[in-house]
This record gives C-alpha cells, sequence and structure tokens, in this order.
C-alpha cells in the first residue's frame, strides 16, 4: 500500500484497528481472563424447616453483609439438594449436602457428578431417640413405633442401615412417618416409642430431645461394621455430660456415627466467590459444641467429593495479596485494572504514539536508500569522467532511474521538503555529469 494512501487514511486503517482492539482485550480480559466474581448466589437446601435450611440462611445473612444477595431454595424432598447443581440448567451453584445425598441420586456417584467440595463444615449425627429407659439397644426397638421425617429418605435410608447393623428387618419396627415440627413432641407425648433423625446439633429437633429428661439418646455397638459397609457416614464418640454438665446428658459416653454436611459447588465457581465462603464458613462453624472442639471445622479431610483445588490454599491463609485489604467486589476489579487495563491501554497508548515515529522511520529509511545510492554515484564521478568518459552514459542513466523512483513515491506532504531536497541533489549530480561529458 503506498505510503501516501496509508497516511491519509491511518485513522481507519491503524489508529482504529488498535483502538478496537484494546477493547476487545479489555472485554475477554474482564469476561474470560479476570472475571468479576457474581453479585448473587443460590443456595440449594434440604427441607423447608430442616437444619440445612436454617444453616443456609445463616449464610445468606452473613453474604448480605458483603453485598452479595442470596437465595435459599428448599425441596419436598431431601436428598434433592445435590440436583439442583446437575444437569444442563443448573438452578444454584452452592449446595449444602453430604454423600448420602449423591446415594440418594440414582445411577449417580460423587465422581459422576462432577460437583467438588469446599470443605467439611459440621456433622449430622443419626441420633436414636427413645422415650422408654428399657430400650437401651437399637434392637430393643423390635415392635416399638419409630418416628421418621416425612420425604427425608436420608434418614430413613440412615434408619433402615442402624437396622440391618442391629439384625432387624424393616417390618420388624412400626414406622411413623411424621411432620418435622411435630416429631419432638409425639415423643415426649408418648405417640412414638423411639425417633431416628438425622440432624445436626442446631436442629430444633435435637435440641429439645437431647435436653428432656423423658427421652434417652441410644449408641451403637460395633459401629466398623456400619462404617465398612456404608462409607459416607462416619464414627464418633458423643461422651458423657457434653449435652448437659449438670444434668450428666448423657449419662455415658456413646458411639454414634454421623454423616459430614458440606459446602458443594459447581466447578465453575468464581474462585474469590470460593474464598468468601469459606471465611464465612470459618466464622460459623470454627466455634467449639458439643459435636464438635474449636476449629474442627471447616475442614478439607474425609470430604465425600472432590476437594476443590481453591479451597486447598484459601484454608492455609493463601489468598490474594489484594483480598487481604479490600472488600469482596473491589479486590478483584482492582485486580483487574492492575493486571489487565492498565497494560492494554498503556500498550495501546504507546502504539498510538509509535505511529507517527514509525511513518517518521519508514520515510527516512526510503530516502536515506536513494542518498545511499547517490553517494556512491558522486564517488564515480571523478574517476569515471577522467579515466572512462564513456561510462558518463551509464552514470546518467542510473540518476535518471533513482530520479524516476523518487518521482514515484508517493509520500504524505509532510514529507514534500525532503522529497524536493533529494530530487534537487539528484539534479546537481546530473548537472555535474552533464558539465563533465561537455568538456
Amino acid at each position: 500500500m503506498k505510503f501516501d494512501l496509508l497516511y491519509r487514511r491511518r485513522w481507519l486503517l491503524l489508529n482504529i484497528p488498535i483502538a478496537l482492539l484494546a477493547a476487545a482485550l479489555l472485554w475477554l480480559s474482564y469476561t474470560v481472563w479476570l472475571p468479576q466474581p457474581p453479585r448473587s448466589l443460590k443456595i440449594s437446601a434440604g427441607l423447608p424447616g430442616d437444619g440445612t435450611t436454617q444453616l443456609a440462611l445463616r449464610y445468606r445473612e452473613s453474604l448480605a453483609q458483603l453485598g452479595i444477595s442470596a437465595e435459599v431454595l428448599t425441596h419436598d424432598k431431601a436428598h434433592a439438594a445435590l440436583q439442583a447443581l446437575t444437569g444442563e440448567s443448573p438452578t444454584a451453584s452452592l449446595a449444602l449436602a453430604s454423600g448420602l445425598h449423591a446415594a440418594k441420586l440414582p445411577g449417580q456417584s460423587t465422581t459422576d457428578l462432577k460437583l467438588q467440595s469446599l470443605a467439611v463444615i459440621e456433622r449430622e449425627p443419626v441420633w436414636v431417640f427413645s422415650r422408654s429407659p428399657l430400650v437401651a439397644k437399637i434392637k430393643d426397638l423390635r415392635g416399638l413405633r419409630v418416628g421418621i421425617v416425612q420425604d427425608d429418605a436420608l434418614a430413613a435410608s440412615a434408619a433402615q442401615l442402624l437396622l440391618e447393623h442391629s439384625k432387624l428387618q424393616a417390618g420388624d419396627v412400626q414406622w411413623v412417618g411424621v411432620q418435622r415440627s411435630q416429631l419432638a413432641n409425639l415423643l415426649i407425648d408418648g405417640q412414638l416409642d423411639a425417633a431416628i433423625v438425622l440432624a445436626s446439633a442446631n436442629s430444633e429437633i435435637v435440641r429439645v430431645l437431647t435436653r428432656s429428661t423423658a427421652i434417652q439418646i441410644l449408641g451403637l455397638e460395633q459401629v466398623r461394621g456400619l462404617v465398612q459397609r456404608e462409607g459416607r457416614l462416619r464414627p464418633f464418640v458423643l461422651p458423657q455430660g457434653v449435652i448437659e454438665l449438670r444434668g450428666d446428658i448423657p449419662p455415658r459416653d456413646l458411639t454414634m456415627v454421623s454423616a459430614d454436611l458440606q459446602l458443594v459447588i459447581r466447578p465453575d465457581m468464581h474462585p474469590a466467590l470460593q474464598r468468601t465462603l469459606l471465611n464465612i464458613a470459618s466464622q460459623l462453624h470454627e466455634r467449639p459444641s458439643f459435636l464438635q472442639r474449636q476449629s474442627e471445622f471447616p475442614r478439607l479431610t474425609d470430604m465425600d467429593f472432590p476437594a476443590s483445588p481453591v479451597a486447598a490454599t484459601a484454608l492455609r491463609n493463601s489468598k490474594p495479596w489484594l483480598e487481604q485489604f479490600l472488600p469482596y467486589g473491589w479486590a478483584q476489579l482492582a485486580q483487574w485494572l492492575l493486571l489487565a487495563f492498565l497494560p492494554i491501554m498503556l500498550a495501546g497508548a504507546l502504539l498510538l504514539t509509535w505511529m507517527p515515529s514509525w511513518f517518521d522511520w519508514r520515510v527516512n529509511a526510503l530516502l536515506q536508500n536513494f542518498y545511499g545510492e547517490l553517494k556512491f554515484l558522486e564517488t564515480e564521478i571523478e574517476s569515471t569522467a577522467s579515466v572512462r568518459p564513456i561510462e558518463i552514459r551509464r552514470l546518467l542513466q542510473r540518476i535518471d532511474d533513482i530520479d524516476m523512483q523518487v518521482m514515484q513515491l508517493d509520500l504524505p506532504p509532510t514529507y514534500a521538503d525532503r522529497w524536493y531536497t533529494l530530487r534537487s541533489h539528484l539534479a546537481s549530480a546530473r548537472d555535474r555529469l552533464l558539465g563533465l561529458r561537455a568538456r
């Protein structure tokens, strides 16, 4: 392309494309390379009013303090919490669930679901409550009315495992499905003989029944065989008097099993949001209770789902330095400004500033090439005129060829003075040769 055309259309051919390229790079960096964290979140919990739903509401309150709006999704089936994260059109990006939830999804395993766990946040024991002092072991439940929460397939599955572990069949007890809000009262009033519940320490059922003098908690025997059969259940010991020291509740050490409640996420969750959720989890779960020691949770060991790569570094306090000084969202924006916006804008500005210098350098290179040829001609003029006068014609032809090439240069008007200067030098050299030939 001729220089004059390129120079005259430099805005259309160079400046505007550079600006558009910079804008495209900024957009890609903002959406793909360093995307900004979301300002909204959907949390999938279990049944309305159960422990996971109450815990999800606490997460929603903590997220709201950081400017993140969260919506808690409940389900008519307890094990449906994970289904909100799976499929082609997931309705949530975070679920409070355990491996028992995955076990209830047909044909699915924790690896097939392609989900990740941020951390284990608390344990959900399988509680066996009885109102009869004659019931000391689970096998003593034979023929009794055992209450279980309706639509809670996780608790029903855990209860079935306990019965089979104690050599009981499902028909050996009288199952009574009741509403979660009514289970504790029915057991205390004597309308139920026992109840099996899968719930955390913060559950209303657990708080009421563990502190009722008419209710006792049953432990398990030979729990190792049960755990080997169902690896998603983990044993722990409930020490004597840990619930209430004064009332000696429980009256002895009890061996129990529990499912580990975890923060389960989709792998595409923004790393900054993952770190924020882990910070909230540390604030909500690190305090001790009768089911856990100080700072026992959150943890990254013995998880039912593959661990998130972000969680491993975040729990070691290895988070980006900007997040240590700036709040959620602002740290990511500052990172984008430092790593993408400023370098791209600086590079674009340098290119736009360099374009005039490039034109000047290119024109000077062309003209300097002709000046170099003219210099070689001038060194030949004296020797040629005195030794080989016949060569003057050849030199004149070379000067004419150079002059023709210079005339064909389509330079911008800015460089007209250099163009005329070169032609005047060529004319001087031609006159000199003509003068020598006239001798």
